[in-house]
């Protein structure tokens, strides 16, 4: 207590050294932070409580309101997103229905054209007896019947060889419900193959239909006059006293033989399933899940009656006396996907629709606005609970927080006039230290140890000067290595690009007078997995070339280049110089070979003769490119999409043609153009590439392409260039 007051003396009548005016600083300190305290405390207690409960009120009926509108919003997006996921779940069901029944088709064709490679083959018949589940089985029409079956004997022998696919397709459709896999040939004969699961024999055996014609029936008159795959209206069909009324929809192609269309192959799907996931996928009690076909008829519905039910009836939604309903009726029968606010039977809903392409059907789906209304209501009133709650406990922590405040700082008062001296000599004496040591180091001498021994933060910093001087001799050494590495693997890179652009072809033939042509290609990695070609094959011959491989940098690079020599070696061997679909499966199966990386590329290869303009092409999973016809450019798109190259090595490509006529000219382009992004995250879209080149007219092809890459780079803004941008143009001029 003595050297206490004696350092007291010293403060105030002489030069305190440093322990002194660390004790004075520390007194000055306490009794403004005492000070300051007090009076912060006078203020809360008068006037902080106050702020704090019209904050609080303030911020729970915004954060209220926000939080209501917030989910509002999230409400509608979902049920937008919801509409099109089950409408996508329903279009991948009859869009496997399709695939398989055109599947079905073309070998049906096959067989009719080459009959020479099959021998006679046999079916179940009906009128001999049961007929085993899912086992082929024939119908004769009454007129075959009646001219006598030996006529169509040995069309059905050939046919019968279908068995092979027929069986295993069927057994794929029958574990759940009924289902028939058939087809009806134009001489008057039926081969079904059909399964309702648990029976002991096909559905058929117990009616042989002795006056069934398939020839006059609806699913084969539609696909003979459609010529290509068709859906019907769902509808029953009676097949036993046992499976009565089975309601089905049937998807129907036509098959050929050398003289034209052969028959009709079909494949029927009970519905039961459909209509249970449309029915249990609705939202809420009042929700409702219907699908409309492109002419307006209701074809699932949970109602029985009014505006939205199924009916036999002549029915068109989109002349419904709600303007609401037969607005949002015409969008659906358009393919369009929306959201919109409806009434019908007096309800106020919100509906939501998507369309399902396969079949040109919409589905719709409606929400009654009551369900989201109270779900909005609850969660905001539990919002506005929770904020009185947290006013409550905020104001009673606030209280108890101070008093802890002014507990401490007495404490920390007392406490640091009796350490005053221990901590000056605990803190000067290392610092001093430290400083001479650092002065030491800061000279030059990295080798420089310091020695502090404290045990706190003082020892701990000391530690990491010492640790800093290690690291920053290491570093130097490994700054030189590091700086070498990088700029031999950037003149590594720069190579590669070199190369890689050396290997793309730069003349642009402009000596030419029958065409225009030029092409571009810029990496989003220094070297891409974009790449161009064209080539003569002879004075009258320009084949052309892009394509895409999956991934960016150098192994996209290596795997371009190989399939860039692939395609042009196989288009030069080629023995037909204009089956372009035998190159694009060689070329196919060449790259699936060693392919342990599963890279893959999409092609697009044409060939254009310069006297006729006839462009020859085949498309392996690339984008559609653009064609300019009377002065505007058109997507060029086919129906049937070929797998890109390097993934099914069994993948069969079709060739197409069609004719340039003079000034007409071929855009080519790689994903990077209409899925380049701006800063928002927006695509530049294929309708924006379609709209600016129907801008470029009467300008030269290059003049062209630099107009759309202009237009790319101006889009995308400062946005980092995410894939490789690659494009070709190409003018016949006749």
């Amino acid at each position: 207590m003595g050297e206490f007051l004696w350092i007291l003396r010293k403060m105030v009548h002489g030069q305190p050294n440093i322990r002194a005016r660390l004790l004075r600083l520390l007194v000055i300190s306490s009794l403004l932070s005492a000070l300051v305290f007090a009076g912060l405390s006078f203020y809360g207690i008068t006037f902080v409580r106050r702020d704090i409960a019209d904050m609080g009120t303030q911020l729970s009926e915004s954060g209220a309101e926000y939080t209501k509108q917030y989910i509002n919003k999230t409400s509608k997006d979902t049920l937008a997103e919801l509409a099109k996921a089950e409408a996508g779940y329903i279009d991948r069901e009859m869009s496997l229905m399709q695939h398989d029944v055109q599947i079905l088709s073309e070998a049906l064709t096959w067989i009719q054209l080459h009959p020479e490679n099959f021998l006679p083959g046999n079916v179940f018949d009906l009128y001999n007896g049961k007929v085993p589940p899912t086992a082929p089985c024939i119908l004769y029409s009454p007129d075959v019947r009646k001219r006598g079956i030996e006529t169509v004997q040995k069309e059905v022998e050939l046919a019968a060889n279908i068995k092979g696919t027929l069986v295993p397709m069927e057994k794929s459709y029958g574990n759940d419900s009924y289902s028939a896999t058939y087809f009806g040939s134009k001489h008057g004969f039926l081969i079904c193959s059909s399964v309702f699961p648990g029976d002991e024999y096909s559905p058929l055996s117990d009616d042989p239909a002795f006056d069934y014609d398939p020839r006059v029936r609806p699913w084969y008159l539609n696909a003979v006059e459609a010529k290509k795959a068709v859906f019907s209206l769902p509808y029953l069909t009676i097949l036993n006293e046992q499976h009565s009324d089975v309601e089905v929809i049937s998807c129907s192609v036509p098959y050929y033989d050398v003289e034209g269309i052969a028959g009709v192959a079909s494949i029927d799907m009970a519905t039961e399933k459909l209509r249970r996931y449309i029915h249990d996928t609705a939202i809420g009690e009042k929700g409702i899940n219907f699908v409309m076909t492109n002419e307006g008829k209701i074809v699932f519905s949970p109602l029985q009656e009014g505006v939205l039910a199924e009916t036999d009836k002549p029915q068109d939604l989109r002349k419904s006396e709600v303007p609401e309903l037969s607005q949002a009726a015409r969008q659906m029968a358009r393919g369009e996907r929306g959201m919109m606010p409806v009434e019908v039977y007096g309800e106020k809903y919100m509906l939501a629709f998507a369309p399902i392409p396969t079949m040109g059907w919409s589905l719709g789906v409606l929400v009654s606005q009551d369900d989201m209304t109270s779900s909005l209501q609850e969660s905001q009133n539990y919002f506005m609970g929770q904020m009185d709650n947290f006013k409550k406990n905020l104001q009673s922590e606030y209280l108890f927080l101070l008093k802890m405040a002014l507990l401490a700082l007495f404490v920390m008062i007392v406490v640091m006039f009796f350490m005053s001296e221990r901590l000056s000599d605990r803190f000067v004496k290392p610092i001093k230290q430290m400083a001479d040591g650092v002065r030491e180091i800061a000279s030059g001498n990295l080798d420089k140890k310091l020695e502090i021994k404290t045990g706190d933060e003082i020892e701990h910093l000391a530690v990491c000067f010492n640790a800093m001087t290690d690291e920053l001799k290491a570093y130097i050494d490994n700054l030189s290595r590091v700086t070498a590495e990088k700029e031999k693997a950037a003149a590594e890179l720069s190579v590669a690009q070199n190369i890689q652009l050396g290997a793309l072809p730069q003349n642009f033939l402009a000596n030419r007078k029958e065409f225009q042509i030029y092409a571009s290609m810029d990496a989003a990695k220094g070297v891409g997995g974009d790449f161009y070609d064209f080539y003569l094959t002879d004075e009258n011959h320009l084949v052309i070339t892009i394509a895409d491989v999956s991934g960016k940098g150098i192994p996209a690079a290596l795997f371009m280049m190989r399939a860039k020599t692939t395609l042009k070696n196989l288009v030069l061997m080629a023995k037909a110089p204009d089956d372009f679909a035998a190159v694009m499966m060689l070329a196919n199966q060449e790259l699936c070979r060693e392919n342990e990386e599963m890279m893959f590329v999409t092609v697009f290869l044409a060939q254009l003769d310069l006297v006729t303009g006839e462009l020859i092409y085949v498309n392996g999973g690339h984008n559609p490119p653009l064609v300019q016809e009377n002065g505007k450019f058109r997507y060029l798109c086919h129906k049937k999409k070929h797998a890109m190259l390097g993934v099914n090595e069994d993948e069969v490509y079709e060739s197409n043609r069609l004719v340039l006529q003079q000034g007409e000219m071929i855009f080519l382009y790689t994903d990077g153009v209409t899925e380049a992004m701006n800063e928002a995250k927006e695509m530049y879209s294929e309708e924006r590439l379609q709209e600016t080149l129907n801008m470029q007219v009467g300008k030269d092809v290059r003049e062209i392409l630099t107009a759309v890459r202009k237009d790319v780079g101006d889009y995308a803004g400062e946005a980092e260039q995410s894939d490789d941008i690659t494009m070709l143009g190409l003018i016949y001029l006749g």
